[in-house]
């Protein structure tokens, strides 16, 4: 039974690309949000939730989106920067597109009209569009008869991301000394259930050391997540976490191991806070919901990006022929020379 909300139409048909022509026609009609190992491929990473997800999203609540697996002529089409940098992809003409471009946690994409970013710090023009990422998935929260006792740490990431300094025998041994069991995944691959599992997790810790224009573009996940769970975070000092804060209750920043050590020692000690920051972060999930995420996505679609495809579709039948090409060239010009700085400031290769 569909029990999501239902929204005002959109004034025109939105079509998310995803080259994938098998799952395209597998979601063509839903009736229900499938399981996420139906449409997640570890491949593209976070576009499946960009992309599939998002049409998912919109879809059930009776929006008209199409997942299609090419780029669709004069119409509003929505991809990740990952999938508009194929080239299989790049022989569909996207220039006879209105582009929408999930830019995620990649160099800014110039082949678009709309940008979706997932951190403020990437809105630099009135075509940037911030959007938080759609909660874990299947997530599964702590389970309440824990109560108050703070014994489990969770590192929930990657295991390389996570700097050395909180890997090492002696950090992890200080806090066993303490009554405290850190629960780390040391594998490069993670599965879907330990991004999802936090039944048995008291305290999540988050950090990474990156260069900060890289951290710049990364979301709030983490943090959004903890709230959900009913766990509260240890948080780096990230822009994404820094811009969602209200107050000390929605998280606690740490730099060090020795910041963390004295925060779980403090939400040990204090069982007040503790459940103060649970309540505060249960309050605080309810603004990252599916149904008011969707809500966001339809108003986009429906204003700002609606009226500028309108403009885009009254131009000139010669811009049309000669104008579109040639600006798509320029762009694509401007985008490589962005890569080449990102991934020189970042150190990334993508």
């Amino acid at each position: 039974m569909n029990t999501h909300l239902t929204f005002a139409a959109l004034p025109h048909p939105v079509y998310f690309v995803r080259n994938d022509p098998a799952l395209c026609e597998q979601f063509q009609t839903v009736t229900k949000m499938p399981a996420f190992a139906e449409y997640y491929r570890p491949e593209w990473g976070g576009s499946s939730s960009w992309i599939v997800q998002t049409y998912l999203q919109l879809k059930l609540r009776g929006l008209d989106v199409h997942l299609v697996d090419r780029y669709i002529p004069d119409c509003i089409c929505v991809v990740s920067r990952e999938e508009l940098m194929q080239r299989s992809l790049w022989r569909g003409l996207p220039f006879n597109s209105y582009l929408v471009v999930c830019q995620q946690d990649r160099p800014r994409p110039e082949i678009c009209a709309h940008r979706i970013v997932q951190n403020p710090l990437n809105i630099l023009a009135p075509t940037d569009h911030l959007m938080q990422y759609w909660v874990q998935p299947e997530l599964r929260s702590r389970h309440s008869e824990r109560g108050t006792q703070v014994s489990t740490l969770a590192f929930k990431g990657r295991w390389y991301y996570l700097p050395e300094a909180f890997k090492n025998s002696e950090f992890v041994a200080q806090l066993t000394s303490l009554g405290f069991t850190f629960s780390t995944l040391p594998d490069y691959e993670v599965s879907l259930s330990d991004w999802s599992e936090f039944s048995a997790t008291d305290v999540v810790l988050a950090i990474r050391y990156s260069n900060r224009e890289y951290l710049e573009s990364k979301p709030a996940s983490k943090l959004i997540n903890a709230w959900f769970a009913g766990c509260p975070a240890l948080l780096g000092a990230e822009p994404a976490y820094q811009a969602l804060r209200k107050s000390d209750l929605d998280y606690i920043e740490v730099h060090t191991p020795e910041d963390v050590i004295a925060a779980l020692q403090k939400l040990r000690d204090n069982p007040g806070l503790y459940q103060a920051m649970v309540e505060n972060g249960w309050k605080r999930s309810q603004e990252f919901t599916p149904d008011q995420l969707s809500l966001k996505w339809r108003n986009l679609l429906a204003n700002d990006v609606s009226r500028g495809y309108r403009q885009w579709l009254e131009r000139s039948p010669f811009w049309k022929l000669t104008g579109r090409p040639l600006q798509f060239g320029y762009r694509m010009i401007q985008q490589e020379k962005e890569r080449r700085r990102f991934n020189i400031v970042t150190g990334r290769k993508r």
